[in-house]
């Protein structure tokens, strides 16, 4: 029988305990005095003694050589033999976050030191994903000048036909990209990736952005040394690009990526660049955060390449003046707005898809398909239907025979490994473990379908499907104060592998609980003692809510609302008193 229970994802998760030793914890306690949630924190995270000063201080000369990258020297010593013989360079980026950052930084640098350049976002629709020979002819002809130098940013690890056809044209191909290699490697001139080359390990959570960001560093390096140029540069004013991709982009917000955030997210604060200030300004943004660029920042800036022309954010992140900013900030609100509509018309009917298709007790994957669904806002969805079931998902949008279509992940299963074992029936795939694009044949989606499922099924067990949350520990009102709050701001930014402190609450009574819109509840929890924190909980209704009293899973966070900032819990779970 088919699992059709609407509420499905409604279902209680399992509440863990992250492991921590007290003995950690108490270390950490008498060796820094940090209060005992912060402590609480760092031992869950398995973050020892000797390297918490690092972790929260995160200081830029933390970061590596960039020329620890093979063929790095060679990259750089291209492109400052480009601008010394005013060759043109052509940047060929990608239409997401990621892709329109990791050329508008580069692009600025390279600029900066007196580089004739211009710059190749594809349209989603009109020229597909990634470097191909036709989008490499098409960035051509718009550049309307011959160009000698091409780099790629967040694109071109496959491009083996792009990377020969402009050999072929004369082109010198520097390939910047974070992708998992092929069997084939493409024939440029230089290859910075972390995961095509040996011992570096530790870069290959770099994002598009963190790569480009690594070539403009060794640039300037290069330049300051040879005197060539690169004296003005300061790297620094770029890194509120460099958080954009990478905070957008989902990848781990561990190692150099946390230290390019952290600073990143400074300069971000600051809003010197007039397309960051208008677009925070669009947003209702009032002090801004690295949640912000998640919810709000980098969905904008997505919708540009999901349902328009991706130019539109890369003239917004270009923009020299803010009334020029604001034109190209309305567009994009626009676009999101219709991106929001589309999104969640598909995301029901795909719901409503699985319910009635798929039974739900006994499968370990879940795949949805429609004629002619929006492909730019597919991929949010397989991310909603992945995170709402807990199973990897696949959504495929069909059109004149062809099905095109994204996949997430879910824990830690290898989404391009697992398509692998089907590569007879794709046309195409691609993309990270936990995000792939994939092509097929509209007859292969059966047979598709099963086969996924047997492999999915064969990497994961039963325990895995169980949706967990899990918690730093547990603590009391008194401890969420404001000496917590100054630690809670150091050990940002929060985000994918980093995520931030959750903690158990017990035994607290809502004295105030009402509606926050139609979905949401906000009021005051009182504990025990009559300590009292405000507290809101989002796709909770105070329907929702249990009577007598609760114990809660929640992040403590500072709501700033009008100038002030108020502790409050962001709940992520609540049930009654045991």
């Amino acid at each position: 029988m088919l699992n059709k229970r609407k509420d499905y994802k409604m279902e209680n998760k399992k509440w863990v305990s992250n492991k921590t030793q007290s003995t950690a914890v108490d270390e950490i306690i008498t060796k820094f005095s940090y209060p005992r949630p912060v402590a609480l924190y760092l031992a869950a995270r398995g973050i020892e003694c000797d390297g918490i000063e690092a972790y929260i201080k995160g200081p830029l000369n933390t970061l590596t050589s960039p020329f620890r990258f093979p063929g790095m020297k060679k990259a750089v010593a291209r492109l400052w033999e480009a601008i010394k013989n005013r060759e043109h360079i052509l940047i060929h980026g990608d239409y997401d976050t990621d892709g329109v950052t990791s050329a508008a930084l580069l692009s600025w640098v390279l600029k900066k030191n007196g580089a004739e350049v211009s710059t190749f976002l594809p349209h989603r629709f009109d020229d597909g994903y990634g470097f191909t020979p036709e989008s490499l002819h098409k960035a051509a002809d718009l550049a309307g000048t011959e160009c000698k130098v091409l780099v790629t940013v967040d694109c071109g690890i496959n491009s083996i036909e792009a990377v020969d056809e402009a050999n072929r044209m004369g082109i010198d191909v520097i390939l910047t990209d974070h992708h998992e290699p092929g069997a084939v490697i493409p024939e440029a001139i230089a290859i910075i990736n972390a995961k095509v080359h040996e011992g570096l390990d530790d870069l290959e959570v770099l994002c598009g952005a963190g790569v480009a960001f690594k070539l403009c560093h060794a640039f300037v390096d290069y330049g300051k040394k040879f005197n060539l140029g690169g004296f003005t540069t300061k790297l620094q004013e770029g890194m509120d690009l460099v958080a954009l991709g990478t905070i957008a982009d989902i990848v781990p917000l561990v190692g150099e990526n946390r230290t390019l955030v952290k600073y990143g997210i400074k300069v971000l604060k600051k809003q010197l660049r007039p397309g960051i200030r208008a677009l925070a300004e669009r947003s209702n943004i009032q002090k801004l955060k690295a949640s912000d660029v998640t919810f709000k920042l980098a969905p904008r800036i997505n919708a540009a390449g999901r349902l328009g022309n991706a130019n539109i954010a890369l003239n917004l992140l270009k923009a020299n003046n803010i009334v020029e900013a604001h034109e190209y900030a309305t567009e994009l609100e626009k676009l999101n707005t219709m991106r929001q509509g589309t999104e969640s018309d598909i995301y029901e009917q795909a719901k409503k898809q699985i319910y009635e298709k798929i039974d739900l007790n006994n499968s370990y994957s879940i795949l949805a398909a429609g004629e002619d669904w929006h492909q730019g806002v597919i991929g949010i969805v397989a991310s909603r239907l992945a995170r709402d079931f807990n199973r990897p998902a696949i959504v495929l949008t069909i059109s004149n025979g062809e099905a095109h279509g994204s996949g997430r992940s879910v824990g830690d299963l290898n989404l391009v490994k697992a398509l692998s074992k089907s590569a007879d029936l794709l046309d195409r795939f691609g993309g990270h473990p936990m995000a792939v694009g994939l092509g097929m044949k509209r007859e292969n989606i059966e047979a598709f379908q099963k086969e996924f499922e047997a492999n999915v099924k064969s990497q994961l067990t039963d325990e895995d499907l169980i949706s967990k949350l899990e918690y730093d520990g547990e603590v009391d009102i008194p401890e969420l104060n404001t000496e917590f709050f100054e630690y809670l701001e150091l050990m940002s930014p929060f985000g994918h592998s980093n995520p931030s402190p959750v903690y158990r609450l017990r035994n607290l009574v809502p004295v105030k609980l009402t509606s926050a819109g139609q979905k949401h509840s906000r009021g005051i929890l009182r504990d025990f003692y009559g300590n009292t924190i405000n507290f809101i909980a989002f796709n909770k209704t105070p329907k929702d809510m249990p009577d007598g009293e609760w114990d809660v899973v929640a992040t403590p966070q500072l709501n700033n609302h009008f100038g002030e900032s108020k502790p409050q819990l962001q709940i992520v779970d609540v049930r009654p008193m045991h």
